[in-house]
């Protein structure tokens, strides 16, 4: 019987060898990607000079592909973790061999305590129980220096991806019959600012900033805390 995380480690290996090897949906993946060139690396770019001093040493915890990170690449120190192999390839194909990845898995930080000055992830946290999510956390919180400072993207309920995504999921799968899975399950979106402030603030980090609008389209909630 597998654990909790090598159940994980081949969902996402899977998950991560299908878009390497280009066998996902086409039209999807099309988007997704102008999404991420068009979208989210300029908000996320934004908010890494804005919060993180030039040289910092961070950590991006559940890099997936990096394409969205090459931009402040040379601003930041980045070490670059995942769960996933095939992942670190295709990150390791975009930002050079040179490139610091390890993998590794979210619940069990390979890093001795006070090892970032910085920590920072996208579409990591809705995949996870509200339990899991505080297990996450606390790990996030130990490798984090005294008033280092983490920046989460995290979809909203009521998020323009998680609409669409939705919509697509609906139309392919119950008026189609597809079976199709377009994207791993988002189990807990945000539902509020204040539970989501609830919910770092009882981790043991203090929220400086709460975000949610037109940058990025009305698509992603971005939670930026210090380690208390």
């Amino acid at each position: 019987m597998i654990d909790k995380s090598e159940e994980i480690q081949q969902d996402w290996d899977k998950y991560w060898a299908d878009k390497d090897k280009k066998k996902g949906n086409k039209v999807y993946d099309i988007i997704a990607a102008i999404y991420r060139k068009l979208v989210l690396k300029n908000i996320l770019d934004y908010f890494i000079k804005k919060y993180f001093d030039k040289g910092w040493n961070v950590l991006h915890a559940g890099c997936g592909s990096g394409q969205v990170d090459v931009d402040f690449a040379d601003y930041i120190d980045i070490t670059a973790l995942d769960i996933s192999e095939n992942a670190l390839k295709i990150y390791k194909r975009i930002h050079g061999e040179n490139c610091k990845t390890i993998q590794g898995d979210i619940f069990h930080l390979p890093f001795p305590d006070k090892s970032f000055d910085g920590l920072y992830n996208l579409g990591v946290m809705e995949h996870f129980t509200h339990e899991e999510i505080y297990m996450i956390l606390a790990e996030f919180k130990r490798v984090l220096k005294p008033s280092g400072r983490i920046i989460i993207f995290w979809p909203p309920k009521f998020g323009v991806t998680v609409f669409v995504l939705d919509s697509a999921h609906f139309i392919l799968n119950k008026i189609f019959r597809m079976n199709i899975t377009l994207h791993p399950a988002e189990i807990s979106r945000i539902q509020s600012k204040k539970e989501t402030i609830d919910i770092f603030e009882k981790a043991g980090f203090k929220v400086v900033r709460y975000y949610f609008g037109i940058r990025d389209i009305f698509t992603q909630c971005v939670i930026v805390a210090t380690n208390k």
